[in-house]
């Protein structure tokens, strides 16, 4: 008795073509999409053109907090329940006034916001946070 082969093989596999056009179509979305993207990290700030910006520290009321929570105004010890008071005095009639905040890097940050919206109900439309820059090889 003889037997007989079946010479039809069927092949099993997977048909690429498909998976190929799908994974091409990502690539293309995705490159598209970052390419609009538009990354900005930080505050939108109209800075002056030049090497270096002139800043009159006689017109900026600067509003001091040490580790100890004790508040200053211009170098003067104040009561915080009169901060509102004291930064409106200090402004005077000057509504461009420049209010800097130096805080210590130990108060808590619900401490500084505080003290922000007392300097804002003052009057102070224009408030700045001091820093001190970074030495080299510090990192964030």
């Amino acid at each position: 008795m003889k037997f007989y082969q079946i010479n039809s093989k069927k092949s099993v596999g997977f048909d690429l073509t498909s998976l190929i056009d799908v994974v091409f179509l990502l690539l293309i979305f995705f490159m598209l999409t970052t390419t609009f993207i538009n990354i900005e990290t930080g505050v939108k700030v109209n800075l002056p053109s030049g090497d270096f910006a002139a800043v009159n520290e006689k017109q900026n009321v600067i509003v001091s907090i040490t580790e100890n929570n004790t508040l200053y105004v211009n170098n003067r010890l104040i009561d915080p329940n009169k901060l509102s008071e004291s930064v409106k005095n200090a402004i005077g009639d000057n509504q461009n006034a420049l209010v800097v905040l130096e805080a210590d890097q130990n108060v808590l940050h619900g401490k500084v916001v505080r003290v922000m919206d007392l300097i804002k109900k003052g009057g102070v439309e224009r408030i700045a946070i001091a820093t001190k820059p970074m030495e080299e090889g510090q990192s964030q």
